[in-house]
């Protein structure tokens, strides 16, 4: 997605939520910083890595349960801190989408192994960016949400599930499955506002509704 054509909803969400665009400007510098372009995937990678066909798995509480679905054709990207609950699984994602909000252990750990990740900076992880980025040995995608620049991009999204969509989207992906999402009910997160989880998800349905049914 064009900056442009999400900049207004970008900023819809900044005052609705309260958020400070500066903050995710200043995350985002600090993202760059720490991204060295050789370790930026080029999009010919990319596109491979992600294919024709995705299952993109969420974090809803029935995860565990709905991934039974899983078709072995399709691409595997994980949202989120669906990523750690894959992997205590024995299962490996092809991609990740993450702002490092869950148990990064696992994430790192899934990268060393070879998943993809799109790494993202907001205004509340700053912190973690400087913590985990330096640990990461190998390229990865950084993204941001405010106005890309440098060797930071935007593919538009809020939350880690609809940025994902997104991203495959972007990427020229054909046929997107999604399993073990629920915008309705979030799932319990130690130190996260449920509240506030739920207007993310609010947000996270009307960027999919405003953007996915026009493809």
């Amino acid at each position: 997605m064009e900056w442009a054509a999400w900049r207004p909803l970008y900023l819809e969400i900044l005052d609705d939520l309260g958020y400070d665009i500066r903050a995710d400007m200043e995350s985002a510098e600090r993202l760059s910083s720490l991204v060295e372009l050789k370790r930026v995937p080029n999009c010919r990678t990319i596109v491979e890595k992600m294919g024709q066909r995705v299952s993109i798995v969420g974090a809803a509480a029935s995860m565990e349960d709905d991934i039974g679905t899983l078709s072995a054709e399709d691409t595997v990207i994980s949202a989120g801190s669906a990523t750690a609950r894959l992997m205590k699984m024995g299962i490996l994602p092809d991609v990740l989408v993450t702002d490092l909000d869950g148990d990064v252990d696992y994430e790192v750990e899934a990268i060393d192994k070879g998943a993809l990740a799109f790494v993202h900076a907001h205004g509340d992880n700053m912190a973690r960016i400087g913590e985990v980025v330096p640990k990461l040995a190998k390229p990865f995608v950084p993204t941001v949400q405010c106005k890309p620049f440098g060797n930071v991009y935007n593919f538009g999204g809020f939350t880690d599930g609809d940025r994902a969509f997104l991203i495959a989207l972007h990427f020229g992906v054909e046929r997107i499955t999604t399993i073990g999402w629920d915008l309705d009910r979030p799932c319990p997160k130690e130190g996260c506002d449920p509240l506030m989880k739920s207007r993310k998800l609010h947000w996270a349905r009307r960027i999919l509704q405003r953007y996915v049914d026009r493809t």
